[in-house]
């Protein structure tokens, strides 16, 4: 149902933040993107790298690595799992390089030493080191006979977690256990490791508690100290030493309901400790709820406070926050700050269209007809395709096909130059080109459609010249999109089709999703001109009709041209725009 907020949008396949929590990433409908969590701009991403229909995502990392020269910036760097056993890394260029180090699922990956050396563990019970840059194998621990359910590596980089029917814990320098949770806990799902390796924390599927060990490398022994009681499952757990409480930690956890759980443990065995939760919503509605997708601990400081960076929404519109907790336990209820984007990812296709359509017949009538009645919400709201709306049988005010044209500036291309302000400089090709990648990468439907608006035959081939595959194949399914409107809109958006489709035709072919697009595109064309013949004809009888009338009576003419324009508009505009379609 549209009114469903929480079950509306489902949650990346997976995701995961950088190591210092600059940089999130997540793949989701076989698209990878990167974020930057200050500004929340997307900064990268790659359409379904792995190009394999019977392969799927199963885990992914990201990091930001310091270039040779420092002035050149650094270079971002997101490597993905498969459920095949397959290991990609991808940069701005795209794939660097692809392994094959497991012969079951990748269950996990971390960057380590500054995103030089990329970590792997697999169900077949191995982990591996990985040159990050070029793949090349360093080296391979046998962890466990048995398939690995989860990994996990300390801030600092010293100690490995590795869960399987026993979990252990490693060394990464000695490269040997240390430690082992005693195996009558049952099989641990999740697990995260402090960085001084002196506590660890763990859940076990079908429990909604997380569980604290305190750990003794000198005795090497493993103690459970603590259990942290949660209303629903967590699907994430972290844990990091206490700056404030020499013998305490902090606790982290996020449910599957996406609420994000804060535990300051003065000590590990402080069992009744009440959690800050953390929770976000849309502001537009107080009882739809947004669910918390990540969240990661960053700074802890020694005046009691600790600051967690949390992502909620939905794959298509991520919202980045960064919330400073102290002890007191107080409840932080996050609010979403772009409603209208995080609304139109819970509403269904037909819904999105329905008000599209209202705002753009709004603000073409305007000239005319000056403020036009709004399409109530109730009428958006609602699942049915179609509204119903009361017509008059004749409205002897309505205006004319000729003045609802005119109003669009469609008829006169000088009309168009002379209404504009005369602007101080038109937009180059390049500046266009850095707006339409901009925009595409934002997703920012808005963004596009000014880009579109251009007409500069120069500016539209130097733009679309320059887009990348993927902005290609982004742009394709925003032309899907509006291939189903009318008017203004669909006239500027033929000429960069045409040009699209001139100079990325090899591309398009090539990939099997962007072919699926073009045959959806195929589609709605033929089904938008299967009615010009027909619109023709019936123009022509008019026109012979119309040919033999010397005079009107003045109220019969106005009666009949009002009766003309209200039956059969749509196909005098399907007409025009035939004629658009076939002078390019």
């Amino acid at each position: 149902m549209a009114g469903d907020k929480t079950a509306a949008s489902p949650p990346p396949d997976a995701a995961a933040f950088s190591p210092e929590g600059e940089l999130f990433a997540a793949v989701s409908d076989r698209r990878v993107q990167v974020w930057r969590t200050g500004g929340g701009e997307i900064i990268e991403g790659w359409t379904d790298p792995i190009s394999a229909p019977d392969d799927s995502y199963s885990c992914i990392a990201c990091c930001s690595v310091q270039k040779k020269h420092k002035k050149d910036g650094n270079l971002i760097l997101v490597a993905v799992g498969t459920t095949n056993g397959q290991v990609l890394v991808l940069d701005s260029t795209g794939v660097i390089w692809k392994n094959a180090p497991h012969t079951g699922k990748v269950v996990s990956l971390h960057f380590a030493r500054h995103g030089r050396v990329l970590y792997t563990a697999g169900m077949d019970g191995l982990i591996c080191e990985l040159n990050s840059r070029t793949g090349e194998s360093k080296d391979t621990i046998k962890a466990t006979k048995k398939p690995i359910n989860s990994f996990t590596l300390s801030h600092d980089e010293k100690f490995m977690g590795v869960s399987s029917k026993i979990t252990r814990l490693f060394s990464v320098s000695e490269k040997k256990e240390i430690l082992r949770i005693p195996s009558d806990v049952g099989p641990v799902q999740l697990m995260s490791v402090s960085d001084d390796g002196r506590f660890l924390v763990s859940h076990v599927d079908n429990n909604k508690e997380v569980q604290v060990w305190s750990c003794d490398q000198d005795s090497c022994t493993i103690v459970s100290t603590a259990s942290l009681t949660m209303q629903n499952q967590p699907k994430i757990v972290e844990c990091t030493r206490s700056t404030s409480y020499g013998d305490g930690g902090i606790v982290l956890a996020v449910s599957k309901k996406g609420v994000a759980h804060v535990w300051h443990l003065q000590t590990l065995s402080q069992n009744e400790v009440l959690p800050t939760k953390i929770s976000a919503k849309n502001s537009l509605d107080k009882k739809g709820r947004i669910p918390i997708i990540s969240a990661k601990l960053c700074d802890t400081n020694e005046d009691n406070t600790v600051k967690v960076h949390v992502v909620f929404g939905s794959p298509n519109v991520l919202q980045f926050k960064v919330v400073e907790l102290d002890d007191t336990c107080k409840d932080i209820n996050l609010v979403a700050e772009y409603d209208e984007l995080a609304k139109q990812d819970t509403v269904s296709p037909q819904e999105r269209n329905l008000e599209q359509e209202a705002k753009a017949n709004s603000k073409d009538a305007e000239p005319v007809q000056g403020k036009a009645k709004k399409r109530t919400s109730s009428v958006l709201d609602s699942t049915n395709d179609t509204t119903k709306e009361v017509n008059p049988e004749y409205n002897l005010d309505e205006p004319t096909m000729e003045e609802k044209l005119a109003s669009l500036n469609l008829l006169n291309k000088s009309e168009i130059t002379e209404e504009q302000p005369p602007s101080l400089a038109p937009p180059s090709a390049d500046s266009v080109h850095v707006l339409l990648k901009q925009a595409l990468r934002a997703d920012d439907h808005t963004e596009l459609l000014k880009c579109l608006y251009n007409r500069d035959e120069k500016v539209i081939v130097k733009s679309v010249s320059l887009l990348t595959l993927a902005d290609v194949v982004k742009l394709l399914k925003f032309f899907v999109l509006l291939i189903q409107s009318r008017g203004a809109k669909l006239v500027c958006m033929l000429p960069w089709l045409q040009a699209l489709l001139c100079w990325h035709m090899s591309s398009i072919v090539s990939q099997e999703s962007s072919l699926l697009l073009l045959n959806s595109l195929y589609q709605l064309i033929d089904a938008r001109t299967s009615t010009f013949k027909s619109a023709l004809q019936l123009s022509t009888t008019l026109d012979y009709h119309f040919s033999g009338v010397s005079f009107f009576p003045p109220n019969g003419a106005v009666f009949l041209i009002t009766a003309v324009t209200q039956n059969f508009s749509r196909f005098l505009t399907v007409k025009l725009m035939r004629r658009t379609l076939f002078h390019r």
